[in-house]
């Protein structure tokens, strides 16, 4: 079994979810993930093997078949899984619409019945850094996030989270444990993907035949538009917080801000 299954999410056209979004356009976001797709065809890293790339607007997906076709170096196995379910309840968020899409591309993908392990990226973002993160994870693991329980310096969060852009899983823990958890969305006590991964696996935590790690031993910062604002990642401020956040993992490692 290959180790790594690279799983890109995506939504060419979100105009069907009721969630407002700033980058919208199906064309620029096509776009985007052809952009991802060739970055992450080119990575040299050969632990990552095969890319599933799941979209949930049932959008046409050709352009991104004949990049994986004609723009592979490393000959690597790409799938295209194209579905009809971007839909989340009234008030949710769209991270619903993404953990059920991730259920159903993986148990329609040939390729996760290959592979032994998940990353599972924003399908428009890069991470330049995923490699240094490999190189610095366990060898074996059933989860690997990053986890936010602080805002600033003395305020801690409400509700702990996990950012979703970039989380690792053993596939087997994930069918087991985290499958079917956009269910536990509907019942309206937590609307984001973030924090019902953050309760879930804080939960399954607790058993120590486990291996779950909450926060990732390096910065892994996307590159790339988020869907919620037209400026790119990577301003002033934010570089700031990469820095911060970097040397606390160093000093402060419990320290989840």
């Amino acid at each position: 079994m290959e180790k790594f299954l690279l799983v890109m999410t995506a939504c060419v056209n979100p105009g069907q979810g009721q969630y407002p979004l700033k980058r919208a356009d199906p064309e620029v976001r096509l776009g985007d993930y052809a952009k991802s797709l060739r970055y992450w065809l080119g990575l040299p890293d050969q632990r990552i093997r095969n890319i599933l790339l799941i979209e949930n607007s049932n959008y046409p997906l050709g352009s991104l078949k004949e990049i994986a076709r004609s723009e592979n170096p490393y000959h690597r196995e790409v799938e295209l899984v194209s579905l009809d379910c971007n839909w989340y309840p009234p008030g949710g968020h769209y991270g619903y619409a993404e953990l059920k899409m991730l259920d159903e591309g993986l148990h329609k993908s040939i390729l996760r019945r290959q592979s032994e392990y998940m990353i599972k990226v924003s399908g428009r973002l890069i991470f330049p850094s995923l490699s240094r993160l490999l190189d610095k994870i366990p060898a074996d693991f059933d989860a690997v996030v990053d986890s936010r329980k602080w805002i600033g310096l003395f305020r801690r969060r409400d509700k702990p989270r996990v950012t979703t852009q970039l989380v690792l899983f053993k596939l087997a823990f994930y069918e087991k444990y985290l499958q079917s958890c956009y269910r536990l969305l509907e019942e309206g006590e937590e609307k984001h993907m973030e924090g019902i991964y953050y309760f879930l696996l804080d939960r399954l935590g607790q058993d120590a035949a486990h291996k779950i790690l909450f926060r990732f031993p390096c910065n892994a910062d996307p590159a790339g538009f988020p869907a919620h604002r037209t400026n790119a990642y990577g301003g002033i401020l934010e570089r700031s917080q990469q820095v911060f956040r970097a040397v606390t993992r160093r000093v402060l490692p419990q320290w989840w801000i």
